[in-house]
Parts: structure tokens; sequence; C-alpha cells
């Protein structure tokens, strides 16, 4: 057989090499964190004050050393925080009420997808959905953008919010990128 997609040749090149070090991931759980992973850590709860610079966004800063953005081991994959995963990673780092998704690399079925908008009050607009994030990997269904939110209903005497706009979709290399990086849909209007 013979591949000609230079997309197709990168994805699975990619995806060789991240299932290698995701099926490496059960052994460095054993271990103890990496010194690169612990200063890495330290610095984003001391080195940017309060923890909310670059470093400490993805490595958890909030100076108590437990915060959201941790950097996890384990169960086949590495975390950091709630947006970036690296090995077994089906159905995780995704947005949520209209955040945008984060990025897998690894076996990422349905992994990175933006959050969906949410409901309008009454009277008012749904809110968009999030933008597709990056997946590198096996990525049937990931990526996509999240579905708008649906309008409010109408108040007595008045309209029905506009739906939502969906979340554009993000960026996939690898296999199943057919059925990812797809845009979300529109919410629906209010009743009225």
């Amino acid at each position: 057989m013979r591949i000609r997609s230079w997309k197709l040749r990168l994805g699975l090149v990619v995806s060789t090499t991240l299932l290698g070090a995701g099926a490496l991931a059960p052994i460095a759980s054993a271990a103890p964190a990496a010194p690169a992973v612990q200063q890495a850590q330290v610095l984003a709860q001391h080195g940017s004050g309060n923890g909310s610079g670059p470093l400490g966004k993805i490595f958890g800063g909030s100076g108590s050393g437990s915060g959201a953005g941790g950097v996890k081991i384990g169960h086949g994959s590495v975390r950091v925080g709630d947006n970036v995963c690296a090995g077994r990673c089906n159905g995780t780092v995704n947005g949520t009420n209209g955040s945008g998704g984060g990025i897998c690399a690894g076996l990422c079925n349905g992994s990175a997808n933006g959050g969906d908008g949410t409901t309008g009050p009454v009277g008012g607009n749904g809110t968009d959905g999030g933008k597709g994030g990056v997946c590198a990997g096996v990525c049937h269904g990931s990526a996509n953008g999240g579905n708008g939110g649906n309008g409010g209903d109408a108040p007595p005497g008045g309209d029905g919010g506009d739906g939502g706009r969906g979340g554009n979709g993000g960026i996939c290399v690898g296999v199943g990128c057919e059925s990812s990086g797809l845009g979300g849909r529109g919410g629906d209007g209010g009743d009225g």
C-alpha cells in the first residue's frame, strides 16, 4: 500500500511516537516525578507571583501546589491541567460552557472538543460554542467546535433570544480526522 498524503504520513509518525510514550506512562507513574517537572511546578507556584503567568496557567500555580493545572501521570497518560493530555486520553481535555478544547496527543477519540454554549436567559441570546482544540494521533470525533447555546425563551410580549454561534473546528493530524475538526452548529432561537 502506498501512502501519498503528507498529512497521513505525519499523523502516523506522530501517532506511533505518542502511542509508544503512552505505553511507557504506566512505568513512569511508578517512578517519582522527574526533576524537570518538579522544578516547573515550583516555578509555576513561586516564580510567577500568584501563578497567573504562562507557567502558572500550564503547570497550575495557585501557590498551594494543588490547582487545576498540576502535572498528573497515570492511567496510561500524562496530563497537564485540564487542557493538555498525551497518551491514553480518550474523551479528555474538552472545553465546557463555551470554552475552547485543549491539546491531545495519542489515543484521543472524542477529545479536545470545544464546549457547547449555554442557553440564554429569558429573552437573552445563547452563548457561542468553544473553538475546537488540537488533536494529533488517533482522533475520531476530536477537535470539533462546540455547538452554540440556544436562545432564551421570549418574555411575555417580547421576542426569544438568538442562538449562539457554533465554535470553529480545530486542528487534526492523524487517523480519524475525517470526523474531526468540524465546526459546531449554531444554537436554536428562543421560543416566542
